[in-house]
C-alpha cells in the first residue's frame, strides 16, 4: 500500500530538520524553526494518510534493515509494524511535535536567547527518536531508539546551560532513566536469548508465518507447552511462566524510569528547568509516554503473567495518588502540572496492569492532548509574567488572556475528569476495568487490583483538588503583583495551538464513550473497534493488537476475570459515578478555598504533611543518601579488597613467576657440556628417586 511505502518519511523529516538546523540553523529565520514546522507537519501528513489505510484493515510489518545477520541463529534487523497501536502513537506525536514546534516560535522569542539552532535540533532529533521507537518492530530496535530519547531529553532538559539548575536538572534525569533502562537492556538480552528473536508480532507472507514473534512463541510455550526450542528455561532452572515474568520485570524496569514511575520518579519535577515547550513535549507525547507504548505493546507478553500484571497495576496506583499529593501544595505552574503527569501515567499503569488495555491507550490519548495544552498554557503564562512561574505572584490573568484562560480552563476540565471533558471518559475506564477486574479475580491478583483501585480512586479527589486550586491561583482574584497587573501579551503562534488543543481536549474524550454506548447500545466506542479489528477474522497479522486475544490471555492464563455485582451497565454507571463525585468534590473544595479576591494558603493547615509534601517525602534526600551514604562507601570498600586482595594476588603470582624465571634463566648458558652434566644429574637423581619409592613398596 503506498501508504506504508511513504511511512520511513514520518521519521525521516523530522530527522532532516534536525541536520538542517543544527548546520544551517544560524543562516535560517529562527534558527530553523521553519524547517521543524514543515517537517513534523509532512509527518503529520503522513500518519493520517498511514492512519486511513490501518482503518481499512491494512498492517504493515517488515523488515527495512538487516543490521547483523547470522550469530549462533540470531539475526538483527530493522523494521516498522504499523497497526492500530503504532498508528494512533504516530498521530499523537507528530501533532503534538507540530504544535510545539508553532509554539516555540512565540515562547522563544527573546532577543537575547542564545542557541535557537540547538534548540530547534533537539526538537527535531527527538521528534525523530520518538517516532522510530513507536514504528519499531522488534525490542532491540525499540531499546535504541528509547535510549536516543533519553539522550534528546538531556540535550533538552540542559538548554539553558550556562543557568544553575538546568545541567544538574539534565544530569539527574539522564542518570536516573539510565538505572532503569540498565534493567531494560538485560531484558533485551533476555529475551532474544530465549526466542532467539525480538519481534513485537509475527511477520507473515501469503497467510504464512515467516518470522514468529516473541510473545506468542511464550504463549505457546505457557499455554500448550511447546518449550523445545527454549533451551534457555533449562539453563536458568525455571518454568515457562516464572522466567518470562522476570524478563517481563526486567523491561518493566526501563518503563518504570522512563514513565517516572515510583520510585524512579524524582527526575521529572527537576526536568521542569528545561524550556516549556520541551515540557509539554515530554509529558504529552515523547519519552514519558515511551513507557507505557512500550507495555501497551508488548501487551500479549504481559498478559500471560499474573505476577508481573499485579505489579504494574500496584506500582501504578500507587503512583497515582503518591504524586496527587504532592501537587497539593507545590507553588510553581509547571511543578503542580509535572506531579499530575506523575499521577496520570500511574493510572495507565493501573489500567494495563487490570487487563485495561485500551482503557490505558485511551487515557494516554486524552492525556497527550490535555496535558500539552496544560503545559502550552503554562508557558503562555509564563511568558506573560515574564518568566516568573510562582502562582502566588499571579491572579487576575483572566481577562487580561482570554483565550488562554478558557484553553487552560478545558485542559484543567479534563485532568480533574470533569463530565464532558476527555479525562472524564479516559479515567473513568481506568477505574472501572481496575474495579471489575478485582471484583472478578481470585486470590492475590484481586486484592492486588482492589487495592491499586482504592489508590487510585482517592487520587481523582486530591487531582480535582490540585487542578483548581492551580487555576483560581494563576487566573482568579485580583493581581497580586505589578507583572499581573500589566502582563506581557502573547501571539498567535501561542494562542493558535492553544486553541486547537484546547478544543480537543473538549472532544477527543467521544472517541470512546463506553458508558453512552452501553446504555444506548449505539457503537459509539470507536477506539475499541478501532483496536479490536474488522470484525471478520481480525487483523491480518494475528496478534499485532488483538485486544479480543488478550481479554482470552488474561482470562485463561493469568486468570484476570471481570465482576459486575450490578450488571454491566448498573456497574459501569456505579464507578462513573463515583469517580465523578470526588472529582466535583475535589474541585469544589479547591473553588471554596481559593477563588476568593485574595486567597490564603490553606494547605498551611497540613502542617508537618505540607513539609513532607514539598519534599516530595525526602526521595532526592533518600536517593543522595543511597549513593553518598551508602554506595560509595561500599564502592570504596570493594575498592580496597580489589587492589588489596584481588590484585595483591595478582601481583603475586606474577611476582612469584619472574622470580623463578630470572632462576632458572642462569641455567640457560648456552654450553651444551653443562646441558649434558644437567641431565645426567636429572637423570641419577630420578632413578634414586625411583629406587627409593620401590623399597617403600
Amino acid at each position: 500500500m503506498a501508504a506504508f511505502t511513504y511511512a520511513p518519511a514520518i521519521v525521516l523529516l523530522p530527522f532532516v530538520s534536525f541536520l538542517v538546523a543544527l548546520f544551517l540553523g544560524d543562516r535560517m529565520p529562527k534558527g530553523g524553526a521553519l524547517a521543524g514546522i514543515a517537517a513534523t507537519g509532512g509527518s503529520l501528513a503522513l500518519s493520517i494518510w498511514v492512519a486511513l489505510t490501518v482503518a481499512g484493515g491494512g498492517v504493515y510489518n517488515e523488515f527495512v534493515y538487516t543490521w547483523v545477520a547470522g550469530i549462533e541463529s540470531v539475526t538483527l534487523r530493522f523494521g516498522l509494524l504499523l497497526d492500530p497501536l503504532s498508528a494512533l502513537m504516530l498521530l499523537i506525536v507528530t501533532l503534538i511535535s507540530f504544535l510545539v514546534h508553532i509554539f516555540s516560535l512565540g515562547y522563544m522569542n527573546d532577543e537575547d536567547e542564545t542557541g535557537l539552532p540547538r534548540y530547534y535540533a533537539g526538537l527535531g532529533l527527538f521528534t525523530a527518536s520518538m517516532l522510530g521507537f513507536v514504528v519499531a518492530n522488534n525490542l532491540l530496535m525499540a531499546f535504541m531508539f528509547f535510549e536516543l530519547v533519553g539522550l534528546c531529553s538531556y540535550l533538552l532538559i540542559g538548554f539553558w546551560f550556562r543557568e544553575d539548575g538546568p545541567p544538574s536538572a539534565a544530569k539527574k534525569a539522564f542518570l536516573v532513566t539510565r538505572f532503569g533502562d540498565y534493567f531494560f537492556l538485560i531484558g533485551v538480552v533476555g529475551v532474544v536469548a530465549t526466542f532467539g528473536t525480538g519481534l513485537f508480532a509475527p511477520i507473515t507472507e501469503g497467510g504464512e508465518v515467516v518470522a514468529q514473534s516473541f510473545p506468542v512463541l511464550a504463549e505457546h510455550a505457557v499455554v500448550d507447552g511447546e518449550t523445545a526450542g527454549i533451551a534457555m528455561l533449562d539453563t536458568v532452572g525455571l518454568g515457562p511462566q516464572a522466567w518470562f515474568t522476570v524478563l517481563g520485570l526486567l523491561v518493566l524496569g526501563g518503563v518504570i524510569g522512563k514513565s517516572a514511575q515510583f520510585p524512579l520518579h524524582t527526575w521529572l519535577p527537576d526536568a521542569m528547568e528545561g524550556p516549556t515547550p520541551v515540557s509539554a513535549l515530554i509529558h504529552a507525547a515523547t519519552m514519558v509516554a515511551a513507557g507505557v507504548y512500550l507495555v501497551a505493546r508488548m501487551y500479549g507478553f504481559y498478559a500471560i503473567s499474573p505476577t508481573a500484571l499485579a505489579v504494574i497495576a500496584l506500582v501504578g496506583g500507587f503512583t497515582a495518588l503518591f504524586a496527587a499529593t504532592m501537587g497539593l501544595v507545590k507553588q510553581e505552574i509547571k511543578q503542580v502540572l509535572a506531579y499530575s503527569t506523575i499521577s496520570q501515567y500511574g493510572y495507565m499503569m493501573l489500567a494495563l496492569g487490570s487487563g485495561g488495555y485500551i482503557a490505558a491507550v485511551f487515557h494516554l490519548t486524552t492525556h497527550a492532548v490535555f496535558k500539552a495544552l496544560l503545559f502550552l498554557g503554562a508557558g503562555s503564562v509564563i511568558i506573560a509574567m515574564h518568566h516568573n512561574e510562582n502562582m502566588w505572584d499571579m491572579g487576575g490573568l483572566k481577562d487580561k488572556m482570554p483565550v488562554t484562560y478558557y484553553a487552560f480552563l478545558s485542559g484543567s476540565l479534563a485532568l480533574a475528569g470533569i463530565l464532558p471533558f476527555a479525562g472524564f471518559w479516559s479515567k473513568d475506564e481506568v477505574l472501572y476495568e481496575a474495579l471489575i477486574h478485582g471484583l472478578g479475580s481470585e486470590g492475590g491478583l484481586a486484592t492486588s487490583y482492589i487495592v491499586a483501585y482504592a489508590m487510585g480512586l482517592l487520587a481523582v479527589f486530591f487531582t480535582g483538588f490540585y487542578t483548581f486550586r492551580m487555576v483560581f491561583l494563576t487566573f482568579h482574584g485580583e493581581p497580586r503583583t505589578d507583572t499581573a497587573r500589566d502582563p506581557h501579551g502573547v501571539r498567535w503562534n501561542v494562542k493558535g495551538p492553544l486553541a486547537v488543543l484546547g478544543v480537543l481536549a473538549a472532544t477527543v474524550g467521544f472517541i470512546n464513550m463506553k458508558p453512552v454506548a452501553e446504555l444506548t447500545g449505539a457503537h459509539i466506542d470507536f477506539l475499541h473497534a478501532w483496536l479490536e479489528g474488522p470484525e471478520e477474522g481480525g487483523w491480518p497479522a494475528a496478534l499485532v493488537t488483538d485486544s479480543h486475544h488478550y481479554g482470552e490471555l488474561l482470562h485463561d492464563v493469568a486468570g484476570v476475570s471481570a465482576g459486575e455485582p450490578l450488571g454491566s451497565i448498573g456497574t459501569l454507571l456505579a464507578s462513573a459515578a463515583v469517580s465523578l463525585a470526588l472529582a466535583v468534590a475535589g474541585a469544589g473544595l479547591a473553588t471554596t478555598l481559593y477563588r476568593g479576591p485574595d486567597p490564603v494558603e490553606h494547605t498551611d493547615k497540613l502542617g508537618s504533611l505540607k513539609t513532607l509534601f514539598m519534599h516530595n517525602y525526602y526521595q532526592d534526600e533518600y536517593q543522595v543518601w543511597l549513593a553518598t551514604g551508602l554506595t560509595y562507601p561500599l564502592a570504596r570498600v570493594m575498592d580496597k579488597f580489589d587492589q588489596g586482595v584481588v590484585d595483591g594476588v595478582v601481583n603475586g603470582v606474577s611476582s612469584v613467576s619472574l622470580f623463578s624465571g630470572q632462576r632458572i634463566r642462569r641455567i640457560q648458558s648456552g654450553v651444551v657440556s653443562n646441558y649434558a652434566t644437567l641431565l645426567t644429574l636429572g637423570l641419577v637423581l630420578l632413578l634414586a628417586a625411583f629406587g627409593i619409592i620401590g623399597g617403600w613398596f
